[in-house]
């Protein structure tokens, strides 16, 4: 018999010579019925043993268990399992006869034996009968027939005893006594005391959790997370199958079964992401008592929802946006009201907005206590209480969201119709949030080197890059070599690369690349070995990452702005202090305003500027660039060449 393939890290599998383990655990079980069934003492080690010991602590273990087994027997009057269990492997052997391939026949047999024919009939068949004994006798049969009982009753025997003395670890159980010694001191040098704090520590922590235990490397980890996921039901809480995974190698499946099931019987919901929701027919919306008595193309709220963020959302970020406030209203209207979506009434939509938002509780319900994943139990939809401006941003979506649903069929009225604006749209201040002439030539000066590393010269490339398109850092960080091209434009002399730009909903726009910006593309290309932008891979990233050439994340696009930032507004401190004031608070949506400012000053209309920038208002985003715009086009390229000269004027000076 082959030892269970699974592992544990019991500490108790280290114990002294002879030492009774402290807790008898089914994986204590699980070890003395691989070496009653006769597994060798280096496989149940390799199974069940600290990788830090020898053979040698496991022996040592397997007497420790014999001797506990039996005194404990006869403590409880059972005979019997004291007796068979202190049995050692090969009291009690099954019959096996050899496999009838490999007895010869008689004839095969005296032409081995007797090939000259000494042999007698009778003689010969005894040596016969003496070399291959009958496979089945009555006296074999009932040797078979004992041990096959007894070997039963040995492991009934261990069962009763495993059923009797077993213990299941618990989230409140001291980690001391589940682990290895060694990792039990680990484990509480970091501050973790019960199996509850650890689990926290990884769903806290992720893929690299390991890192805030002093001396606790990967192996050691892992063989924490494979003991924890071996007790999960035990636990009562399984790990999330992405806990041990980077993000970037989520899928939408594995975030829907990270969620727990609801129970539909009692119509309770248990907060959860969209697309995790489990939701009882009760509550689905089906039988809302504001749905159109007309039949809808969508039968629940969820299916109404999603059909809305897909037919509105034009964008990753504006999807994001408009998800947050549906979900948020969804789980409201579900576990606080205990209603659906398709019956909230003004009155409902009134409280949610004027008295919930404000003030999100329970707390412990709602709002998030640190920044959790979407696919953990411990996400929540708030993170903390919502100021006015929020509200208001809140009501508008759900308010158009109500209406789209009306047009749609799916709702009788819009609930949110008749609610009054929380506070006064805020005036958009482009002016303190656009570089001028000079910041944006320190800004320039303060990423360009006469040598470049391959970081250095990646953070000038997305620099050019931002300024002269104006896209977003999701669409920064999305774009690849795949959506460039080259053709004509009216009034430009030379090709005219053009970047196409995904804008959801199987749409997009396309922006124009000046020469400067492709230039700087191209020599980021030959700095990774790739080459040029039209013969590279499918899927090569415009902005990659320097290890891995992985594409850089939309965070990391700010983390990159946010550095540029910081290091010009210290140059133009360093001129003039206080100068740079301005520049530290600039972020990446900065360039956008930038882009467009400098793009009107030079001539460019005001709507191509608006559907270059792809904006989500029906008036811009309705129409797409019909006719493309070579002074945008133009004056956008001489700004960069203009900065770009002055910051050398500058340095040579």
């Amino acid at each position: 018999m082959e030892a269970p393939a699974r592992r544990s890290t019991d500490s108790t599998l280290t114990s002294a010579p002879l030492r009774a383990p402290s807790r008898l655990t089914r994986q204590h079980f699980a070890l003395y019925r691989g070496y009653l069934d006769g597994v060798s003492e280096a496989q149940l080690h390799a199974s069940y043993g600290d990788a830090s010991t020898d053979v040698r602590t496991t022996r040592r273990l397997i007497d420790a268990l014999r001797d506990t087994l039996s005194v404990l027997a006869r403590r409880a009057r059972d005979i019997e399992a004291a007796h068979l269990l202190r049995l050692r492997p090969g009291s009690i052997p099954l019959f096996e006869p050899p496999p009838a391939a490999a007895v010869p026949t008689l004839d095969d047999f005296r032409e081995n034996v007797d090939p000259d024919g000494v042999y007698g009939e009778s003689e010969l068949l005894a040596l016969y009968e003496e070399a291959y004994p009958p496979q089945s006798s009555p006296a074999l049969d009932r040797r078979a027939t004992r041990n096959a009982r007894l070997r039963r009753r040995q492991a009934e025997a261990l069962a009763r005893m495993e059923a009797s003395l077993a213990q299941d670890p618990s989230p409140d159980h001291p980690i001391d006594g589940w682990f290895e010694p060694a990792v039990t001191a680990r484990l509480t040098s970091a501050g973790l005391t019960t199996l509850a704090d650890v689990i926290e520590l990884i769903e806290r922590r992720r893929h690299r959790w390991y890192t805030a235990v002093p001396r606790l490397g990967p192996k050691g980890a892992q063989r924490i997370v494979d003991w924890l996921h071996l007790h999960g039901q035990a636990l009562r809480h399984p790990l999330s199958p992405l806990a041990l995974r980077p993000r970037r190698q989520w899928r939408t499946a594995d975030i829907a079964a990270a969620q727990p099931s609801e129970i539909e019987e009692r119509n309770t919901v248990a907060i959860a992401p969209l697309e995790a929701l489990h939701i009882s027919a009760a509550l689905d919306g089906s039988k809302g008592s504001n749905r159109m008595s007309a039949v809808s193309r969508f039968d629940t709220d969820i299916r109404a929802i999603s059909a809305w963020l897909d037919a509105r959302s034009s964008s990753a970020h504006t999807r994001r946006a408009y998800r947050r406030e549906a979900e948020r209203l969804l789980l409201w209207s579900l576990v606080e009201k205990s209603k659906p979506l398709s019956s909230l009434d003004a009155g409902d939509c009134a409280e949610y907005i004027l008295s919930f938002l404000p003030n999100p509780t329970p707390g412990a319900r709602w709002v998030a206590t640190q920044r959790g994943e979407r696919c953990f139990a411990s996400w929540r939809p708030f993170a903390g209480p919502l100021s006015d401006r929020s509200r208001e941003t809140a009501r508008s979506i759900l308010s158009a969201m109500c209406e789209w649903l009306v047009g749609e069929r799916y709702l009788t009225v819009n609930p949110f119709a008749g609610l009054a604006r929380v506070a006064a749209p805020p005036v958009f201040d482009s002016v303190n949030r656009t570089l001028d002439l000079d910041q944006w030539t320190c800004v320039l000066r303060s990423v360009e080197r006469t040598e470049y590393s391959f970081a250095e010269h990646r953070d000038r490339l997305a620099l050019v890059l931002a300024y002269a398109t104006g896209l977003r850092r999701a669409e920064l960080a999305a774009a690849t070599t795949c959506a460039l091209s080259v053709g004509r434009l009216s009034g430009v002399n030379g090709a005219v690369w053009r970047l196409a730009v995904d804008q959801g909903r199987r749409s997009s726009r396309t922006v124009l690349l000046p020469p400067a910006v492709v230039e700087a593309l191209c020599e980021n290309l030959a700095l990774r070995g790739l080459p040029s932008p039209l013969d590279c891979a499918e899927g090569t990233p415009i902005l990659a990452q320097a290890r891995g050439g992985q594409p850089v994340t939309p965070d990391g696009i700010g983390k990159i702005f946010k550095s540029i930032f910081s290091n010009a507004a210290a140059l133009m401190d360093s001129q003039a202090p206080g100068a740079g004031q301005h520049l530290k608070r600039a972020s990446t949506h900065w360039l956008r305003h930038t882009h467009s400012t400098h793009a009107l000053g030079h001539g460019a209309e005001l709507r191509e500027v608006s559907i270059g920038l792809g904006h989500a208002d029906v008036s811009t985003t309705s129409l797409y660039l019909k006719t493309e715009d070579a002074g945008r086009f133009l004056g956008v390229e001489r700004f960069l060449r203009s900065a770009s000269t002055a910051s050398k004027i500058a340095e040579s000076s």
